[in-house]
């Protein structure tokens, strides 16, 4: 009996805490479901550039997972009012700006470049390229710009450059009596002036386009070189003097070849000359259109190893035309080997 009576008593024991421990989980849940149902939301307001905004409620305060929760994916050069690590509050307005591409053509190269900006300006000073009153700007700097446009900036500038530069001096020649024929010396050397020359220069896109001289100012005069030389020797045919003359007009560089008296090199007319001149040396091979006959030359070589010496016009030739001279030798073999060579010509009358 008394067993029976504690077995009772344990049953009723165990259905009472089991009913406790029912009534404390139902507490629980019923406290957990209560703090859901009363957490209240915000209203945040999503403007994505110039898209109409949109409002949103959301228990979340991160800003990246409110964008990320909204499919919204940001890409390189957009700008966020706010950080992504921000939180932000009830009424809070999270504002996007969509980067657009420009292309920028500056100083002769063009490059592009992803701007959350769109003014002219704001994009020239983000990108470091600074503009004065002489630059042109395509678009205006107070101009607005759209994905793929290009903004043209022509720089111009300007500044002074001074330089200077030597000048020739002046050679006078004073002939001495006391001195050999073609002997010279110098009395004073030459020494060149300096002039100071100032540019204004102007410049597109770092090109040089003009340069203006505005001033110039001798810094230093020339020095004359004097020279005292022995008379001049007398033109004679066939003569090399002691060294050039100083008395020609003009000097011209010919193309010259050699023949002599042989029917050889002039058939029928060997030992004559189309001027009835005697065939000597000294008598040279013209185009009377260009060396009239009769012309007093000095004629050498222009490298100045050979010396043909004084010599006339007095002959013309088939293959002789314009720039071209014959000259006259005494023998074949030198003909040879004198050959074609250039020659300069000191016309003497």
């Amino acid at each position: 009996m008394l067993k029976r009576l504690k077995g009772k008593l344990n049953d009723a024991v165990k259905k009472t805490n089991k009913k406790i421990a029912l009534v404390l989980s139902a507490a629980v849940v019923t406290v957990t479901c209560c703090g859901f149902v009363y957490a209240t939301p915000n209203e945040v307001t999503i403007v994505d550039s110039d898209s109409t905004p949109v409002q949103i409620k959301t228990t979340d305060t991160n800003v990246g997972k409110i964008l990320s929760k909204q499919g919204i994916i940001l890409n390189e050069g957009d700008r966020v009012n706010y950080a992504l690590t921000d939180n932000v509050d009830d009424k809070a307005v999270i504002r996007i700006k969509r980067a657009i591409s420009v292309d920028i053509y500056h100083m002769g190269k063009t490059r592009s470049y992803v701007t959350a900006e769109n003014n002219v300006g704001k994009i020239l000073q983000e990108n470091g390229i600074s503009v004065t009153e002489e630059c042109t700007v395509v678009p205006a700097v107070d101009e607005s710009v759209s994905d793929g446009d290009i903004i043209t900036v022509i720089a111009r500038d300007a500044h002074d450059v001074t330089v200077q530069e030597e000048f020739d001096y002046a050679v006078i020649e004073n002939e001495n009596s006391d001195l050999a024929p073609g002997e010279r010396v110098v009395i004073q050397s030459g020494q060149k002036g300096v002039k100071e020359y100032t540019y204004q220069i102007r410049y597109q896109d770092g090109v040089e386009v003009d340069r203006v001289l505005v001033d110039e100012v001798v810094l230093s005069e020339p020095v004359d070189e004097i020279v005292e030389h022995g008379p001049e020797s007398v033109w004679e045919l066939g003569v090399i003097p002691a060294s050039r003359p100083t008395n020609y007009s003009r000097m011209e560089t010919f193309t010259a070849t050699a023949y002599d008296a042989s029917p050889a090199d002039n058939g029928k007319w060997a030992g004559k000359t189309s001027t009835g001149m005697p065939l000597v040396y000294g008598v040279v091979a013209v185009d009377p259109k260009v060396i009239p006959y009769g012309t007093k030359m000095y004629i050498e070589s222009a490298d100045g190893q050979y010396i043909y010496g004084y010599a006339i016009a007095g002959d013309c030739g088939g293959a002789i035309k314009g720039k071209k001279v014959d000259l006259f030798f005494e023998s074949r073999s030198t003909c040879y080997q004198f050959g074609r060579r250039a020659v300069n010509i000191y016309f003497l009358d």
